[in-house]
């Protein structure tokens, strides 16, 4: 039977931010399931900008293969983790970027007639029983000592790939930091002042 899912949360939101210029679906609003045959160009190298609110806030490079290899904007999301270790004058706060592509998988939820669209996160429970949404994670080092940041929310992130100009839009929300000091391990939960809505819209092929 033809596996039909939902055209909700994230999906919406990138038909809706310049990048599809137009979808096919059904009455019920709904995107049908891929074909078995693999409509999605892989083996491919873009150049394309990191976005939020509509303002570019980094450029990087996409690797597609079976994953997608990005860098993420990780000065503006350290920004936001550790806002307060910033703006703080109580004591020196050094921090490093690793500037290094993050390998974030995806996985085909369907398609229409210009587009295909494919999750990339996986889900995890929280302390309280909650389902989260795990996107990626990053590293940074922080006076000296290197620390893990995962990205979090509560609904799920997309990478959708046009078929009419082949090019990749990937959309996902950050609601939580989880940040874990790699030498002693200790793990702190760290909150936005508002949820940060990220795209990632390439912009050539390049290979």
């Amino acid at each position: 039977m033809k596996r039909i899912i939902s055209k909700c949360g994230l999906i919406a939101s990138l038909l809706t931010a310049g990048m599809l210029t137009a979808c096919t679906v059904d009455d019920a609003g709904e995107v049908t399931a891929a074909p078995s045959e693999d409509i999605v160009a892989q083996n491919a190298i873009y150049e394309g900008e990191w976005t939020i609110n509509k303002e570019v806030v980094d450029t990087a490079r996409l690797e597609v293969t079976n994953s997608l290899k990005v860098r993420l904007p990780e000065i503006y999301l350290s920004a936001s983790c550790f806002e307060k270790e910033f703006v703080s004058s109580l004591k020196p706060f050094h921090i490093a970027y690793k500037g290094q592509p993050v390998v974030i998988p995806f996985k085909d939820q369907g398609y229409s007639s210009n587009a295909t669209f494919n999750s990339i996160s996986s889900t995890e429970k929280s302390d309280n029983g909650t389902t989260l949404f795990f996107h990626t994670s990053f590293y940074v080092t922080i006076d000296g000592t290197d620390h893990q940041v995962e990205l979090f929310s509560d609904e799920p992130g997309n990478a959708v790939y046009r078929n009419d100009n082949g090019q990749w839009t990937i959309g996902f929300t950050i609601s939580t930091f989880r940040v874990t000091n790699l030498n002693t391990y200790e793990k702190q939960v760290r909150t936005p002042r508002t949820p940060i809505t990220l795209y990632y819209n390439t912009k050539e092929r390049i290979r």
